[in-house]
């Protein structure tokens, strides 16, 4: 990889077409399949989603907002459209799908207006427990949907998840069996593609692999055509119109449509603000997108989309990851996508109308049990037991009424649980300690505070020529959060910042302790000063670094018990002689480690630490997660090691095969090395690459492939093909410290 500058947005980002070009015509492979079941999973034509997803692919560049993100139709949105198709159709599919391209075309005048007021930011003020509640409860809705298709059965349209199943006992015995096989077997291929391959495979889309397999098995078996997707002869013959007359002559459509349309554009901003954030994330030059933009994007492709039949459109994250690892550099990959995909449905309708449903039903079922794994609920349960119980009850809440109404009720227990935690005992009034009237006053106090500004005091001051900014705060919850967001937006970017929580402050909740983490993340990618004073005062809900918190000074602070791996790392440490935290806590990147630079929900565990060989030496137990699986975490036992002051190495970073690749930007490759063969070398641009310390070429005899960075003199190292490591492995780690300290940097 050449090393460059950031990639220029705009027109003049078309210069990275040899970039962007391939890049697209991977995602385009993957858009394919994932469009047309999109589609059928909202009850529409399967057309309906090729259209959306040209449609995105071509305006979406020249309209801005990101970098990276790939948008078009989403799995997420696809129960909302079939919802509202059915309750605009009275149950008609045929005739509610015209009426939901009109809704589809006002939500996207919709977000052009709030796009006007800059009301994109808003969205980030529903909880995020609520939102993965969302998206846990619409993958448990598709998997239901999709079950009678996966097995060759007739499927029947309906508005809930209740009244799908008890469709489904009459369905699956419909069901047929030579179809299901094909069917389960797509699916098992989802499964079993969903490693990272090498060769070929690293190159083509599961999704891509599974409708290949469907079409050679439909030819094969000779599928009825009630069996495959309905595809038109020519793309034209798919393109459908609004039905604006019938609308607009049918008063009783109204507030039905009203409704549609507010939860359409509600549910939409949601999941496009998190799947932007998601990708921001993942950007290897760690561009940030802007909401507003972003929302103004959507709000035309909607417009455009739905106009000739198009399904609603939103940035999508596992696209987006499809298009990060492919080597996009610029959003100008949505267009070659959408190219690709117009060149596709062009000359491939034959090929399209071979893929059975059941393939197509595999795919969807996959994405669904993505969005709603168990992993996800044993994460929301490590958060915390308050975190569970609103997620818990936002998802049946969801299931048993439907995703607006769910979600509100997802808000209103979020409330009532703020609500409770702030109340004073009721103990404290019965024995006398605390009248009625001073309980109701200072109930009504934490209340409100969750909703007024969290900032009470500002002032700057001078620290050794830095400017700091301290911001005296109150209570932190996800519902007061825009204000301060918007008071650190004011600040000058360069100066420092140190937030301080009073003794009024009760509460900083999961939302809030979120934010703080992706602000002092973004603060120390920019060298920039940043603490937090007063949390140590505060009882974490759990050992989770998000957990939330509450300042009650007379709650003792208990310490977990140790599991065997924390027990195991404390008798090597001992043994060592470094000290030991057991405790779950974030990492900050304050190397700027292109490693680190990865992923979301940084967190370390098992941190041994303390002097060495004239240095300082960390090793410690590493999570992070990344889209679209943001809620798994991936695992490994990393050693960073500060060299000693006497000592100098140069940066550069050594990685296995093509490990990280893509992350490895601003760098200059170097793919034949001696002294180290199948490993590749990126260096800083104009620096000579270094012979390979002798020291890890030792190491990497001894331990097998490893991941070396050396940055600013601080060395970080790792095997990426282990998980946690077993105690010899991580000594062996601390002995390639002890051997970069003590020997000289080219043997």
């Amino acid at each position: 990889m050449s090393s460059e500058t950031t990639p220029a947005s705009g027109f003049a980002g078309l210069r990275h077409w040899r970039h962007d070009a391939p890049a697209g015509l991977q995602v385009a492979l993957l858009w394919m399949p994932f469009s047309l079941g999109v589609a059928l999973a909202s009850g529409a034509p399967a057309i309906a989603g090729l259209i959306s997803a040209i449609v995105a692919g071509l305006l979406y560049p020249l309209l801005g907002g990101s970098h990276v993100t790939v948008s078009g139709p989403a799995a997420a949105l696809a129960p909302v459209l079939l919802w509202g198709m059915l309750l605009l159709g009275h149950g008609d599919l045929a005739l509610g799908y015209p009426l939901v391209l009109v809704a589809i075309v006002l939500t996207g005048v919709l977000q052009l207006l709030l796009s006007a007021l800059r009301a994109g930011q808003y969205a980030a003020m529903l909880p995020a427990t609520v939102v993965e509640a969302m998206l846990a409860a619409i993958g448990i809705m598709i998997i239901v949907r999709q079950v009678p298709a996966l097995l060759g059965a007739p499927s029947v349209p309906a508005k809930s998840v209740l009244e799908s199943l008890a469709h489904l006992p009459l369905q699956l015995a419909q069901a047929q069996w030579l179809v299901a096989a094909v069917g389960i077997v797509s699916l098992g291929l989802m499964f079993g593609l969903r490693r990272q391959l090498g060769g070929l495979w690293r190159w083509l889309p599961a999704a891509i692999v599974v409708a290949g397999f469907g079409v050679l098995a439909s030819s094969l078996l000779g599928f009825d055509a009630k069996l495959r997707i309905a595809m038109p002869e020519h793309v034209l013959d798919g393109i459908h119109f609004p039905a604006f007359a019938h609308f607009l002559s049918s008063p009783d459509l109204w507030l039905t449509m009203a409704l549609v349309v507010f939860t359409f554009t509600m549910i939409d901003g949601v999941e496009s603000v998190a799947s932007v954030k998601a990708v921001d994330k993942l950007d290897p030059w760690r561009r940030k997108s802007d909401a507003n933009k972003t929302l103004r994007a959507m709000g035309v492709c909607n417009l455009t989309s739905g106009m000739i039949g198009g399904l609603t459109v939103i940035p999508n994250a596992v696209p987006s990851r499809a298009n990060i690892d492919a080597g996009a550099r610029t959003l100008w990959s949505n267009l070659y996508s959408g190219l690709f995909l117009l060149l596709f449905a062009l000359v491939l309708p034959d090929v399209l109308r071979l893929i059975p449903l059941a393939a197509i039903a595999g795919i969807l079922i996959y994405i669904g049990w993505r969005l709603c794994e168990p992993a996800l609920f044993a994460r929301m349960l490590a958060i915390g037991r308050d975190r569970f119980v609103v997620f818990v009850g936002t998802v049946l809440a969801i299931l048993l009424t439907d995703l607006l109404l769910g979600m509100f009720i997802g808000v209103a227990i979020e409330l009532a649980l703020l609500v409770y935690l702030l109340m004073p005992s009721l103990r404290l009034v019965l024995t006398g300690r605390m009248d009625w009237g001073t309980s109701s006053r200072l109930l009504w106090t934490n209340f409100t505070s969750m909703f007024r500004s969290p900032v009470i005091k500002h002032r700057s001051e001078e620290h050794a020529g830095q400017t700091v900014h301290v911001l005296t705060l109150g209570s932190l919850v996800g519902f007061n959060l825009l204000p301060l967001e918007k008071a650190l937006a004011r600040l000058p970017q360069n100066d420092g910042v140190r937030l301080r929580f009073t003794e009024s402050a009760r509460i900083i909740d999961h939302t809030a302790a979120e934010f703080l983490q992706h602000f002092e993340e973004e603060a120390a990618a920019h060298g920039r000063p940043f603490s937090v004073d007063g949390v140590e005062h505060f009882h974490a809900f759990s050992a989770h670094p998000l957990a939330a918190r509450m300042q009650e000074t007379h709650i003792a602070q208990q310490i977990a018990q140790r599991d065997e791996r924390a027990q195991q790392m404390a008798a090597l440490a001992q043994r060592l002689g470094l000290a030991f935290a057991p405790q779950v806590a974030s990492i900050i990147n304050r190397h700027d480690f292109v490693y680190l630079r990865r992923g979301d929900q940084r967190e370390i565990s098992n941190l041994m630490h303390g002097a060495w060989a004239g240095g300082q030496i960390r090793v410690f137990d590493y999570s992070h997660t990344s889209a679209p699986d943001y809620h798994v975490p991936h695992r490994h036992t990393l050693m960073m090691y500060e060299l000693p002051a006497s000592v100098t190495q140069p940066d550069f970073v050594l990685t296995p095969g093509h490990y990280l690749e893509r992350y490895l930007v601003n760098l200059s490759e170097h793919s034949d090395i001696a002294s180290a063969p199948g490993y590749r070398l990126y260096v800083p641009p104009g620096q000579v690459p270094p012979d390979i310390p002798l020291a890890v070429r030792d190491a990497l005899e001894r331990m097998g492939p490893l991941y070396i960075e050396i940055r600013r003199g601080v060395v970080l190292a790792f095997c990426p093909q282990r998980a946690l490591e077993d105690a010899q492995h991580t000594e062996m780690l601390a002995a390639l410290a002890t051997a970069l300290a003590e020997r000289p940097a080219a043997a």
